[in-house]
């Protein structure tokens, strides 16, 4: 009795069709990480120097983050990241920035984090970030955009 011997084409035709199933399949599988942003925190302090919002900008983001600076000097535009991974690159950053307004200034707070690895959403961290800030008042969170 003779076996039927299939043809070597037939296999790689076969493992072709096996290999497009696997990556169709699998590219409407769920991303393992996305990036969470939140921008739209603010708050208005009347009354002050804009200095006192640099200081307190800075001294938020250091509590809440790490290494603040700022973008250029007298910009009023604030940044902090999180302490960096295994490969060298931080999964959270903010940035607080102050503008001068009549006689005091207004304070906005935007955040990103990667979720995973990072346990708080940008919303949360931004809300950490403005209970560090404390300007006193409420802030008065307008409708956040999440990208």
């Amino acid at each position: 009795m003779r076996l039927p011997v299939a043809k070597p084409s037939s296999y790689r035709f076969a493992l072709l069709i096996a290999a497009f199933a696997f990556a169709f399949g699998t590219s409407g599988a769920p991303a393992p990480a996305a990036l969470d942003m939140y921008v739209g925190a603010r708050t208005v302090v009347q009354n002050e120097p804009i200095g006192d919002c640099s200081t307190k900008a800075k001294n938020a983001l250091n509590a809440v983050l790490q290494n603040a600076f700022e973008a250029g000097e007298g910009t009023g535009q604030w940044l902090a990241y999180g302490p960096p991974d295994y490969s060298g690159h931080a999964n959270a950053t903010a940035v607080i920035h102050c503008f001068p307004v009549d006689n005091g200034y207004v304070v906005t707070f935007t955040c990103a984090v990667d979720v995973p690895p990072n346990p708080d959403t940008a919303s949360a961290l931004c809300a950490k970030l403005v209970a560090a800030f404390d300007a006193g008042k409420t802030a008065a969170f307008l409708p956040s955009a999440r990208y």
